[in-house]
């Protein structure tokens, strides 16, 4: 039975938001709500940490170099070297205490596609953004509760999109030339009281999902049928992504944040991330070229 082992030394407040850089064999995460990321050379162990001042929801690696990052304010970009981190002047979010970035995807055509959410998400007003390759955004999607994992199918021809307090991963038909999506649909359904964080699509179509507070990984065919489920020793699974030389490894963020210290104690391994050697290859994620 394949199971999921703590790798790295970093227990993350509200660990999120996994990368794999297959170029330097490197494995990017997020810390959302104290506003920092980790970059953990792989298998090596050894971690550099990069704070940016403000809530972090979501990174992706530049094509050009540099890391483009949905934050609380907007849309923004931060250079390593110079650790300097620049919001675009015209940022969607710049002005609106209400929500914060949460989660987002490179799509095939390198394009930033990134959503908002209310802090608690008790109300649906998130938005679903498409950052272009020349700073430009546009708003995709609206009245969202929690816009979380989303990713594209092999054939380029599908987005889909979690909104978690929905428990629904919507499927769209996709533009490669000119990132729209169009005639929203339900393809996964969770039951009420289940519901999905962040995934990652392998290179079948299939989708690994994080089950936000049921201590699991479900995996689900190209079609939406379930085909297994991951159980792992902490309450709140965050995301994941595959990685590793073959891109066969699954590597899953945790989150602490809205534990009780009764319940830190009963799972000591929160904020944690774990790794698992699977026999399904992922896909790479693109890098934005913007």
């Amino acid at each position: 039975m394949r199971k999921p082992e703590p790798i790295f030394n970093i227990c993350a407040d509200h660990g999120e938001g996994p990368v794999w850089d297959p170029l330097k064999r490197q494995l990017y995460w997020v810390d959302i709500m104290v506003g920092k990321y980790y970059k953990a050379d792989y298998p090596s162990g050894k971690i550099e940490e990069h704070s940016i001042g403000q809530e972090l929801g979501v990174l992706a690696l530049r094509e050009k170099g540099g890391i483009v990052m949905g934050v609380r304010d907007g849309f923004g970009f931060y250079e390593e070297e110079t650790k300097v981190f620049s919001l675009l002047e015209d940022s969607p979010e710049k002005n609106n205490g209400k929500v914060r970035f949460n989660d987002g995807a490179v799509d095939p055509a390198g394009r930033f596609f990134a959503g908002t959410m209310e802090w608690e998400g008790n109300e649906d007003i998130g938005t679903l953004y498409l950052l272009d390759t020349d700073h430009g955004h546009r708003v995709m999607e609206e009245n969202i509760f929690i816009t979380n994992g989303m990713g594209w199918s092999p054939d380029k021809k599908k987005y889909y999109m979690t909104d978690t307090f929905r428990n629904v991963i919507y499927v769209y038909d996709y533009d490669l030339s000119t990132g729209n999506i169009s005639n929203r649909k339900n393809h996964i359904t969770f039951d009420f009281n289940v519901y999905p964080d962040g995934m990652t699509i392998d290179s079948d179509g299939g989708f690994w999902v994080a089950i936000w507070g049921g201590a699991k990984i479900v995996r689900f065919d190209a079609s939406g049928k379930k085909m297994e489920e991951i159980t792992l020793p902490v309450l709140h699974p965050t995301s994941c992504c595959f990685g590793g030389d073959d891109m066969k490894t699954l590597f899953i963020t945790t989150s602490q944040h809205p534990l009780s210290e009764a319940q830190r104690k009963e799972y000591p391994l929160a904020g944690r991330m774990f790794a698992m050697a699977t026999n399904t290859r992922g896909m790479v994620e693109p890098r934005y070229r913007g």
